[in-house]
């Protein structure tokens, strides 16, 4: 048997097979780009959305419009205008479009790192919707733009900061010079005070006695001591008296009364010298201020 392929047998309706096969290929391919252009929303009705920008820096076809981070949106063409401004084309699925009303607000912000991102903001979502081809301006945002306004507002702040902190060290000095002198002056009117009483002392009921002393009891004890003393040289006084009626009796009964008498006169003269002292004494003390008194005493 021979198995060469010049002897073997015709595939029937082969041309037949072979076009089934291509189209089957075919539909596969189709079905496959239809898929695809159905999962990117080709076939789904939109809704147009105009976005202006001052420039186009970032955006690129295909890009996403997100809402709180789920993209809804995607840029189908950019274009410059006549107004001179970039102008984004977003086709939004109708069933998204209905995150989108007219008080909606869209940024483009542009990172240090990574690309740049097309956002929608709606803080009132029962808002009246955003009508088909609506234009709206876009916000630019550039994370290094204000980088240069931020260091000078940090210079700014830290030029406040020591400001505020000479201010302070000042406003603690004069706290500290002023409670100095709180405190002298605390001093003063403690001094001027005890200078008060001393003068109310002063001229009070005892005089200088009293503010020497400074309590009643104190003066009162010396005015009773005073009063002693008076009542002392009273009694000497008396004695004296006593001695002269006996020195004139024993003149009297004793036949040598001069040698009696002189005597007793020695012994008087004493007394009578010491009682003088004494007297003296008192007398001094009496006129000296504050024991001045209206008192006299006499000896005899």
């Amino acid at each position: 048997m021979n198995d060469s392929p010049d002897h073997l047998p015709p595939i029937r309706h082969a041309e037949s097979k072979a076009a089934l096969l291509l189209l089957l290929t075919l539909a596969l391919i189709v079905a496959f780009v239809v898929f695809v252009l159905s999962a990117r929303g080709v076939f789904e009705e939109n809704r147009q959305l105009l976005l202006v920008a001052e420039n186009s820096e970032g955006v690129v076809v295909g890009m996403d419009l997100t809402f709180s981070g789920f993209p809804i949106g995607r840029v189908t063409r950019i274009e410059l205008g006549d107004d001179g401004k970039a102008h984004i084309h977003v086709a939004v699925p109708v069933a998204d479009a209905r995150w989108l009303r007219k008080s909606s607000v869209f940024t483009l912000e542009r990172g240090v790192v990574g690309g740049s991102r097309l956002r929608a903001f709606t803080g009132m979502l029962d808002d009246e919707p955003l009508a088909d081809g609506a234009r709206r301006d876009v916000l630019m945002g550039d994370a290094t733009s204000g980088v240069p306004e931020l260091v000078s507002t940090v210079t700014r702040l830290v030029g406040n900061l020591e400001r505020l902190t000479n201010e302070q060290s000042a406003l603690v000095a004069s706290i500290g010079n002023l409670q100095r002198l709180t405190a002298e002056q605390s001093a003063l009117a403690a001094s001027l005070g005890n200078v008060e009483k001393f003068t109310a002392a002063l001229n009070g009921r005892h005089g200088a006695l009293g503010a020497m002393l400074g309590n009643e009891q104190d003066v009162a004890k010396v005015i009773a001591s005073l009063e002693q003393t008076r009542l002392l040289l009273t009694e000497a006084r008396t004695s004296l008296g006593k001695l002269d009626a006996a020195l004139a009796d024993v003149k009297a009964i004793t036949g040598n009364a001069r040698e009696a008498s002189g005597d007793l006169d020695a012994l008087r003269a004493e007394i009578d010298l010491n009682l003088r002292k004494v007297s003296g004494l008192v007398d001094d003390l009496n006129r000296k201020w504050p024991f001045a008194r209206e008192r006299e005493l006499k000896l005899p």
